[in-house]
């Protein structure tokens, strides 16, 4: 799975907020934990701008962390509203034995692993050049412009996820190809 700047600064938001939820012994489901997300990080445009769609790449780099680690998988304890369990990526595990584990581990013993395991997933994903927001934006608008029919019109909605891939250093075609990828795959067209 495709994995960005972006998706790092989140996980490393979300995190907490998933201890809280385990530690509490429940499960939220996305867009509890997205509307969690916004109270706790009011002035984040990162955060003010998530949507569910974007939600399992951004939980991906927790449950990698959690797996490299042999760890509970944290990001069990988030679900569907419509059926109330994990994404079908998840299916393979036995959902309720690991939620258990969840609830029962002792997370304060891992925070300082997280934060290291984030530092290095940023240097990872971090491209070389930065864009200023302006620039990006121009550079998103011209090339929605020119391949306007490749795209759905979906894609509008990810708009803020496609300029900041673009700051961080992102072509502008993979900008759009990578949050092309979170569109349901009747509304992606091939970039």
């Amino acid at each position: 799975m495709s994995r960005t700047l972006l998706d790092v600064q989140l996980a490393h938001l979300l995190y907490p907020l998933l201890i809280e939820v385990a530690e509490s012994q429940g499960i939220l489901t996305y867009t509890q934990l997205i509307e969690r997300a916004r109270l706790r990080y009011p002035d984040d445009r990162r955060v003010a701008n998530l949507i569910p769609v974007r939600m399992g790449r951004i939980l991906w780099v927790i449950y990698n962390f959690a797996q490299e680690r042999d760890l509970p998988r944290l990001t069990l304890v988030i679900v569907s509203k419509k059926y109330l369990v994990p994404g079908s990526a998840m299916e393979h595990h036995d959902i309720e034995a690991e939620q258990k584990r969840c609830y029962a581990y002792d997370w304060s013993t891992v925070d300082r692993n997280f934060d290291l395991y984030i530092a290095d997933s940023e240097k990872a994903v971090t491209p070389i050049k930065y864009v200023k927001q302006a620039v990006a934006t121009q550079l998103m608008a011209d090339h929605y412009k020119a391949h306007r029919a490749m795209y759905p019109q979906a894609i509008r909605k990810l708009r803020d996820a496609i300029i900041e891939n673009i700051m961080n250093g992102m072509t502008v075609e993979d900008a759009f190809a990578v949050e092309a990828e979170l569109l349901p795959l009747q509304q992606a067209v091939p970039v």
